[in-house]
């Protein structure tokens, strides 16, 4: 169950007593939406089963449902007597059992940082100062049959799952009377790859992927904002990681849309665009969302290859 917060609050009440702490001004770095991403055709002789179809349709549904809620969670830091939430002080033991209740909601991989101000998308506003990141993998016995309608509702299964989780934990923190916003993984107002990458969670791939060691780009990631003392940023080197993935062409050449380029496109901003959008919509809408840059990547394989399971061990963190 989600919190319902007062409608009666208005965005000048709002602001009147929480001010957010960043609002975008990197113009090359704007949110943008697409239709297509939900108008799904199943390739040519593909045969959906009604379970997929139906389990589809409903995490596309639940998706948008998590963004609008996520939207809203920025109301409630305003608590039941109209004061602004504004503790800041946390212990080592309220984190430990803030990442309990996580890892008993399916997430596996967080970390803690500042926001980047440059990556918080154009014109939105953010409430909070840190982040914390959280990541949960797709499941692979779904995602290995890309591309498929089954792959697809496996994404999308997830972006439905973590949403709701995500939530379900800024409504935690703000019970506790820490100042919150949540950041879903369709509609969050913070560029995410730049954050997972910078807490060393993963690197990007050549399709402008986190790549983690754990579950290669077969992620989806949640994040939560707050104005709280968070834990300090545990660094883990990744460099083996990048130079196989520096080697590796194995998305590029399994791209159906060829979308992937060769080389990202720097922008002035700090942004980089690692693929063509339009191609890249087109392919996952025309071919049952494609997903085949989660399925080739070798760390995202299942069981793994003894390189990164000696890769993982040699972390000094990993999972949760």
């Amino acid at each position: 169950m989600f919190k319902k917060f007062k409608s009666d609050i208005t965005k000048e009440e709002l602001d009147a007593k929480v001010q957010p702490t960043y609002q975008g001004k990197n113009i090359d770095c704007t949110f943008t939406g697409s239709n297509k991403l939900f108008d799904l055709t199943p390739q040519p002789g593909e045969v959906v089963s009604p379970e997929t179809a139906k389990g589809f349709m409903r995490s596309v549904r639940n998706t948008f449902k998590t963004w609008n809620l996520a939207r809203a969670t920025k109301y409630g830091n305003i608590n039941k007597n109209g004061e602004a939430l504004s503790r800041t002080n946390t212990t080592p033991e309220f984190w430990k059992e803030f990442e309990r209740i996580a890892k008993e909601k399916g997430v596996q991989i967080i970390n803690y940082m500042p926001v980047m101000k440059d990556f918080v998308f154009y014109d939105l506003e953010v409430y909070g100062k840190n982040a914390i990141i959280m990541g949960q993998e797709m499941r692979w016995d779904r995602i290995k049959t890309a591309n498929s309608t089954l792959a697809a509702w496996e994404s999308m299964r997830l972006q439905d799952v973590l949403g709701a989780t995500t939530i379900q934990l800024t409504e935690y923190l703000q019970e506790q009377g820490y100042k919150a916003e949540a950041h879903v993984p369709f509609g969050g107002k913070i560029l995410v790859p730049p954050h997972v990458v910078a807490a060393t969670l993963a690197i990007k791939g050549k399709a402008g992927l986190p790549i983690t060691p754990e579950f290669g780009p077969r992620m989806r990631w949640g994040i939560i904002t707050v104005d709280c003392d968070i834990p300090e940023t545990k660094k883990r080197d990744l460099s083996e990681l990048q130079a196989f993935c520096d080697g590796c062409n194995l998305c590029v050449e399994a791209c159906l849309g060829d979308a992937i380029f060769e080389k990202p496109i720097a922008k002035e901003g700090g942004i980089l665009t690692h693929i063509d959008r339009d191609a890249c919509l087109e392919t996952l809408r025309t071919q049952s969302y494609c997903s085949l840059c989660l399925k080739v990547c070798p760390p995202a394989v299942e069981p793994k290859a003894k390189v990164f399971n000696d890769m993982i061990e040699k972390l000094e963190y990993s999972l949760l």
